[in-house]
């Protein structure tokens, strides 16, 4: 009977990574498969409601999106759900974009579950942006005859 380590050196996404579950696994293909570019559990360093920086390594970073990915696999423990409150509130806190995904997750169609959060996240960075005071007062972009965009601010040589 194989150990549980040669088992999960078994759970291999096309970039040959080895995950913790399986669960990280179905995710990581459903990534490339999407050529959603992420990194694997890279360090995080956090504020804890302790004030004490840590290192986290949460499963997935999707830097196009500026979103991470944790696959909570084995909750209903009560110190692992007690680690998800408190991984969850200082995500939050740091204004992290974190999608959590569960085992039930995956009798859904977690697929459009994870793309619907994303598309949350990025029309909601979208209209923060766009509130922004600089882009509110923009006016739309002024095009010459030539078809070329005019300019705004101050002419060559000027400094804002």
């Amino acid at each position: 009977m194989e150990n549980l380590q040669e088992r999960l050196e078994g759970i291999q996404s096309p970039q040959k990574i080895n995950f913790k579950s399986e669960g990280e696994r179905r995710i990581a293909y459903f990534l490339d498969d999407n050529m959603i570019r992420y990194q694997y559990e890279p360090g995080v360093l956090v504020n804890t409601a302790y004030d004490k920086p840590r290192i986290w390594y949460p499963d997935f970073h999707l830097p196009e999106f500026a979103s991470y990915i944790e696959y909570f696999g084995l909750v209903g423990k009560q110190n692992y759900d007690d680690g998800i409150k408190t991984k969850l509130s200082t995500y939050n806190r740091m204004g992290m974009d974190v999608i959590p995904v569960y085992p039930w997750t995956f009798g859904e169609n977690w697929q459009k579950y994870i793309m619907n959060e994303l598309d949350k996240t990025t029309q909601r960075r979208y209209n923060s942006l766009h509130s922004n005071k600089f882009w509110s007062q923009q006016k739309p972009a002024a095009y010459s005859h030539t078809g070329k965009r005019s300019c705004y601010g101050p002419g060559p040589g000027k400094r804002y």
